[in-house]
């Protein structure tokens, strides 16, 4: 299983982020940290990676983000 790791620019963009996401639901699960809300690890499978990375793409056209790495 594949995790994708993100750190919102904003806290307050946590419901719009995971709103977005879940029109894709079938790519993957997001997980908010419970201690640091603004950290979200996605978890996917490794065929979906690059169907994952179009979609954060746009996703950070809305949301601003950083991608910190990918497992």
């Amino acid at each position: 299983m594949a995790n994708i790791h993100i750190v919102l620019k904003e806290k307050s963009k946590i419901v719009l982020f995971h709103f977005l996401y879940s029109l894709h639901q079938h790519l993957g699960w997001p997980r908010s940290n419970s201690k640091k809300p603004e950290e979200i690890t996605i978890f996917t499978t490794d065929d979906l990676i690059v169907e994952n990375k179009i979609i954060l793409n746009s996703i950070k056209k809305i949301v601003l983000f950083d991608l910190l790495e990918k497992n």
